[in-house]
């Protein structure tokens, strides 16, 4: 504890530079769903360099090594086609996240059911909350414009969050 209270201010910069990127994401919604695009491409990129290169070292210890590999380079591949466009990118994106807002939605109705059949008296909620996601995911995946609106407004209101978060860490530790 001694060690974080030394650095308060670290945790006090980042909190400020998180409220900071909240503040971009919220002035810029269309900058920030380019940016979260090129990440997506970049991660994709190297964890399929990575994953290529893992399959290659271990194909003696591996049996199936050679499906590894095959994922390293449709990773690889995937990577590519996302950061040679963007905006393609982008503009898909509220499409992948709806679809697995959807899929998240039916996976909690499902649950409900068997919540219910083990006695759990809150299993509503999970059914509630299951047609919820279904109904979010639907809106987002059938109105791209909503879809990349909303996943830029969540990214800036978690932005803020962590950030405020931080700052009345930093502040905590600085008074320790």
């Amino acid at each position: 504890m001694r060690a974080l209270q030394k650095i308060w201010w670290f945790t006090l910069l980042r909190g400020i530079i998180l409220v900071l990127l909240a503040f971009l994401v919220f002035r810029h919604p269309v900058n920030a769903i380019l940016g979260v695009a090129v990440y997506i491409g970049v991660s994709l990129l190297l964890t399929g360099i990575i994953q290529t290169g893992v399959s290659f070292a271990s194909r003696d210890i591996i049996p199936n090594w050679g499906w590894a590999l095959a994922g390293g380079f449709i990773d690889i591949l995937f990577g590519f086609v996302l950061l040679s466009n963007p905006a393609l990118t982008a503009a898909s994106l509220p499409f992948v996240v709806g679809f697995w807002i959807i899929v998240s939605g039916i996976m909690s109705f499902a649950d409900a059911f068997q919540s219910r059949k083990e006695g759990n008296s809150l299993w509503g909620l999970g059914m509630l909350g299951g047609l919820l996601s279904i109904l979010v995911g639907y809106f987002i995946t059938n109105n791209t414009l909503v879809g990349m609106l909303t996943i830029t407004t969540w990214m800036g209101v978690g932005f803020a969050i962590a950030g405020i978060v931080n700052i009345v860490i930093g502040f905590k530790l600085k008074s320790l």
